[in-house]
């Protein structure tokens, strides 16, 4: 298990960087118009910039607050608020941002990314470091009808989060044994997460 998460995590992030850089064709939904989807080119600027290029036109920056959904290429795309990331050496409290939806039905799956500037500085004998930015990523879960915010799922893999998992998705395998039962034996990790929401959310087998 420990090896399937270390190559996760080594991968992902060059997925988040790839995911900032460049336009690809997709579609919107305005938050104050649900009913009309808008088809244009697309970039995810930031967790909370999407730059719209249609045609011509100027481009245009929207914010989670503009936004209802979005897709860029096979990525689907929502708002999540009300939760809490890591950021350097402190926590943020992110109060609206830009998530990749993973899956839905009775649950919801989410990835949220983001970068993390490190601010350079003096070193020892007058030599600068620091001044990059490197990606992290949180997952989100959360009941579909619930309006409270996500619980946030950091992939440590460790015995909190196993419990964390257990906590959060327990009442949703009431009626699957089968997901229940390797719950209860902490065998669904990051790594394998969204298949186990998927099989919740359709009703089938996990694999």
């Amino acid at each position: 298990m420990r090896s399937a998460i270390l190559v996760f995590c080594l991968l992902l992030p060059q997925a988040i960087y790839a995911q900032f850089k460049k336009f690809e064709p997709g579609t919107y939904i305005l938050d104050a118009d649900r009913k009309t989807r808008h088809d244009a080119e697309l970039k995810l600027k930031s967790s909370t910039q999407l730059v719209v290029r249609e045609g011509r036109k100027q481009n245009l920056t929207l914010s989670p607050k503009d936004i209802y959904s979005f897709r860029i290429g096979p990525r689907r795309y929502r708002t999540a608020r009300g939760f809490e990331v890591k950021k350097g050496l402190g926590r943020e409290y992110v109060d609206e941002g830009f998530v990749q939806l993973l899956d839905s039905g009775q649950v919801l799956l989410m990835r949220y990314d983001y970068e993390i500037n490190s601010p350079s500085h003096m070193g020892a004998g007058g030599m600068m470091s620091g001044g990059f930015s490197y990606a992290e990523s949180v997952y989100l879960l959360r009941g579909a009808t619930s309006y409270s915010a996500p619980v946030v799922i950091k992939g440590n893999g460790n015995a909190k989060e196993q419990e964390l998992l257990k906590s959060t998705l327990t009442y949703y395998v009431a009626q699957r044994p089968d997901l229940a039962q390797l719950l209860q034996d902490g065998r669904i990790f990051i790594g394998n997460l969204q298949s186990f929401v998927h099989a919740i959310n359709t009703g089938q087998p996990f694999n």
